[in-house]
């Protein structure tokens, strides 16, 4: 290390406008540089093999969360969790159980794929009423660089009726960042069926979310889900027969559009190694979550493999089956993010039903996607 005295006997040998263009050049250099480590990730990397400089990998993440009855609790930390998928570099994050949709007009902004802001359903004399817990987990989301989003036209689940801003039922929304992707409203998109309230196959009808990344290459739909819970036969049955419509819906699109990278996200509430390959056998959709054993549930003492991400490798080629599925740590996640005295963290000893209302029941999981130009 040089001495401040040897330092300034150096610097007095320059003249004084060397002195300054070897400063103006650091200072840009360093300027850069932060510019560089700013970006969210190396959306665009050179690859280092000198012969084919013009060929450049794309990268992004893709984040799914069941948060559980988002909307419902008033003790949700939704910043502590919003500030979680910025840290982990999520590019689009899916969530299921949203129970109620937000304030649009307080968001000053509407779903991306919505032409106005409703106030009724569709088809529906019933008003949409905004639930101002889930207004708040909107904005944080937008205040963590997630500036657009899409959003079900409405409500799904098993009962007679939808249309509640209750646990009953819950709505499909996807946050994404518009400077990686865009909503690709050419390609498939909203309910996998009509029928929103006890449909003979659905608990809860799933939502297709269309996207294509903004330099063009990669197109794609993610499939939402929320397959019915438990451990029983019935449920198991029920959880196959979703899937398997889910799979003939997207065969139907394949046969009528030229898109064949279709996504399927999210609880799926699958029990164990032994369920999934019963799922699993005789389809070419595989789970990233491949050995079924990686654990989502936040319950340590009930540990299941309840979240999945599905696709057909022969097509979607851009997301590899092996290593490529995390489970990010919520607990863990959310300890630093506490603000209460840290003997009151419901994560250490660890409290499932309190812990369930500041944060969720679920790990997020998160896969990337990497394409280049040479890509379909």
């Amino acid at each position: 290390m040089i001495k401040p005295a040897s330092m300034k006997k150096v610097l007095q040998k320059f003249p004084l406008g060397l002195l300054a263009l070897l400063l103006t050049l650091a200072l840009t250099q360093t300027g850069c540089q932060q510019r560089l480590s700013s970006e969210k990730k190396d959306l665009l990397k050179t690859e280092e093999n000198p012969s084919s400089q013009e060929k450049t990998t794309h990268e992004a993440q893709i984040c799914s969360a069941n948060i559980q009855f988002l909307g419902s609790s008033k003790l949700r930390n939704n910043t502590a969790l919003a500030s979680l998928f910025n840290k982990n570099n999520c590019d689009i994050v899916v969530i299921q159980e949203l129970i109620a949709p937000p304030d649009f007009q307080i968001l000053q902004q509407a779903p991306k794929q919505w032409a106005e802001i409703p106030k009724k359903f569709p088809n529906s004399e019933d008003l949409i009423f905004p639930n101002e817990r889930t207004t708040d987990f909107f904005q944080q989301m937008k205040a963590q660089g997630y500036d657009h989003y899409l959003l079900s036209e409405e409500d799904t689940g098993p009962g007679k009726k939808n249309h509640m801003n209750s646990s009953a039922t819950e709505w499909w929304v996807t946050f994404y960042r518009s400077d990686v992707f865009e909503f690709a409203a050419d390609l498939p998109h909203g309910f996998l069926s009509s029928t929103l309230s006890q449909n003979s196959h659905f608990d809860r009808v799933p939502y297709a979310f269309p996207f294509r990344s903004r330099d063009g290459e990669f197109d794609f739909v993610l499939i939402s889900v929320h397959l019915r819970p438990g451990p029983g036969t019935k449920d198991k049955i029920r959880r196959k027969e979703e899937l398997t419509e889910i799979f003939n819906w997207i065969e139907d699109q394949q046969k009528a559009n030229n898109e064949n990278d279709y996504i399927v996200l999210g609880d799926m509430n699958i029990e164990n190694q032994r369920e999934y390959e019963n799922l699993s056998k005789d389809i070419k959709f595989k789970s990233l979550n491949t050995r079924a054993q990686t654990n989502t549930n936040t319950n340590m003492t009930n540990p299941k493999p309840y979240d999945h991400v599905f696709l057909n490798p022969e097509f979607t080629s851009e997301i590899t089956l092996e290593n490529n599925f995390i489970v990010i740590n919520l607990i863990k996640a959310m300890e630093d993010q506490w603000l209460l005295p840290k003997n009151l963290y419901p994560g250490a000893p660890y409290n499932h039903n309190m812990f369930r209302l500041f944060y969720s029941d679920h790990h997020p999981v998160q896969f990337k996607a990497q394409w280049s130009r040479d890509d379909d």
